[in-house]
């Protein structure tokens, strides 16, 4: 039997994983900075390139379609969402999802949308100048309020307004991430909570409700992550519903999706939608505890493969990441015993003597995480605690002079 040969577009090595495991060849298109060995070493054909260049990534798209068919085309990272959804449609073959791509890359069009249907009605505007943003809290009489890009990701450029005095400065935070208008949203009280679900051809699961940990406002970095959510059969119920009928609205057709929502006295509310798996290991956590494998799953749908046995390994699972802020690492030690602490299932950390901790400004300013399971999911987050405690570090703080806040 012919081996199926799937285009990758970006992403990281526990993609190659799921594509190796089906028994599926693979071709990659990757960012310099992601580069390794384990990619090109195995990959059929990888080029280093900028994948959000449509025509060089169509170009080479056709050029080695013709050499070496692809039955399908992937990708399950925010920036290689749009190229792999189009490439799809001009070599004729599976992977578009384009439709719910756009819908919601897109922020103000996906509230667009949202509004159209009358679906999880939130207060909005868009904005193309300071002064539109200041009418727009004006407007909502004393509450707060959200500044975002249009698009983006990685919490960067998201900042909470609830003063006018703190305007300006939140504005110009919010504009330095990239150009365009700016999405203003009134600020939905209650607790964060992601949901990953999977579709296969337009029909929709709901894997995992997962619990959020953040940053204390203005910012929404995320601190860490648990699951499976505490919520009562009510919640659960409302969360599901919502979720499938924004999955058929933006037009989901096959793959994963990672939805932010707030549960607020009013009930569930969308807050923003990727079409990929949810990134901080959340997919990972997925699969330990529901057994649902996103990406395999993807990929065995899109290449007519059989779907990869779901097998849970944990009851709960809950991942901490070390988020050091405005501070000079003088030592990092115990991080070998961290490793072998109860419910383990790995430590990563960039930590080291000499390392300069700034202000975190996205999740991309944490320096590792601590990723657990347990028996419960307050064991779990127990455990993840302890696992990133364990890690010791010595650490001085930065002076205004010298970056800090």
């Amino acid at each position: 039997m012919k081996q199926a040969h799937v285009l990758v577009v970006g992403g990281l090595n526990h993609t190659l994983d799921r594509l190796e495991q089906l028994g599926a060849r693979y071709s990659m298109m990757q960012i310099p900075e992601r580069v390794n060995e384990r990619q090109y070493g195995a990959a059929v054909r990888y080029a280093v390139m900028d994948y959000e260049d449509m025509e060089e990534v169509l170009l080479l798209a056709r050029a080695w379609h013709a050499k070496d068919p692809f039955d399908a085309v992937v990708s399950f990272t925010e920036y290689g969402l749009h190229p792999a959804s189009q490439c799809a449609i001009e070599l004729g073959v599976a992977g578009d999802n384009l439709e719910a791509v756009l819908n919601t890359r897109d922020k103000i069009k996906m509230r667009e949308l949202l509004g159209r249907h009358g679906l999880s009605p939130v207060r909005y505007q868009v904005c193309q100048s300071l002064d539109d943003a200041r009418s727009f809290f004006r407007s909502l009489n004393g509450e707060a309020m959200v500044l975002k890009p249009y698009a983006g990701g990685l919490s960067e450029g998201v900042f909470f307004v609830d003063e006018d005095a703190h305007l300006e400065a939140r504005w110009n935070g919010s504009r330095a991430v990239m150009d365009g208008p700016l999405l203003a949203e009134e600020f939905l009280h209650g607790p964060e909570y992601s949901v990953e679900s999977l579709s296969i051809n337009g029909r929709h699961e709901i894997a995992m409700i997962t619990e959020k940990e953040v940053t204390a406002l203005p910012r929404f970095i995320e601190l860490g992550h648990q699951v499976p959510a505490r919520l009562d059969e009510a919640q659960q119920a409302a969360v599901k519903a919502l979720v499938s009928r924004f999955l058929d609205v933006i037009g989901q057709k096959t793959g994963p999706a990672h939805t932010e929502i707030r549960l607020t006295p009013s009930g569930p509310r969308i807050i923003e939608s990727q079409t990929r798996i949810g990134g901080d290991q959340i997919w990972e956590m997925c699969e330990l505890v529901s057994g649902v494998n996103l990406t395999g799953e993807t990929i065995a749908a899109l290449t007519d493969l059989p779907r990869p046995e779901r097998k849970p390994a944990a009851k709960a699972a809950a991942i901490r990441f070390f988020s050091y802020e405005n501070a000079r690492i003088l030592d990092v030690s115990g991080v070998e015993q961290a490793k072998s602490a109860q419910g383990v299932i790995r430590v990563e950390c960039q930590l080291h003597a000499g390392l300069r901790c700034e202000t975190l400004k996205s999740s991309n300013s944490r320096q590792g995480y601590a990723l657990c399971v347990g028996d419960s999911i307050e064991r779990a987050v127990a455990n993840a605690e302890a696992a990133r405690d364990a890690v010791r570090v010595e650490w001085e703080a930065l002076s205004a002079e010298q970056g800090g806040l």
